[in-house]
């Protein structure tokens, strides 16, 4: 595999999503992570961590939107980067996704098990 682009996914939400469409973006997409977005811009990145911390601070769900939970300093990498760069990455960061770029344009999302059944390690 050269490079990202045949096996992401590209789940989205908007910055002033309710954290009910949060929820259902994360489960149907599979990568367990959805990308925040404002104006077509990467703003964010919300991970079923993210959900998990959240619920356990028994906050008011009715309330909470995208951007109250999000990370606004997500890990990317270009489209056109090697596999192992990215599992490299995701190793250094602890993390098991990374968004995928080309330039600015946002592709999608590539999940560590994704990577490791490509027999990368």
């Amino acid at each position: 595999m050269s490079d990202l682009s045949s096996d992401i996914s590209k789940p989205v939400v908007k910055n002033d999503s309710k954290i009910s469409e949060v929820i259902l973006i994360i489960s149907k997409n599979r990568v367990g992570a959805t990308v925040v977005l404002d104006n077509n811009i990467v703003v964010g990145v919300i991970t079923d961590g993210d959900l998990r911390r959240m619920l356990s601070k028994k906050l008011d769900l009715f309330t909470i939107t995208a951007k109250d939970i999000m990370n606004s300093k997500p890990k990317k990498i270009a489209v056109s980067e090697l596999a192992i760069n990215a599992l490299k990455i995701m190793e250094e960061n602890n993390i098991s996704q990374l968004i995928v770029m080309d330039n600015k344009k946002y592709l999608g999302i590539i999940h560590m098990h994704t990577l490791l059944n490509e027999g990368l390690i």
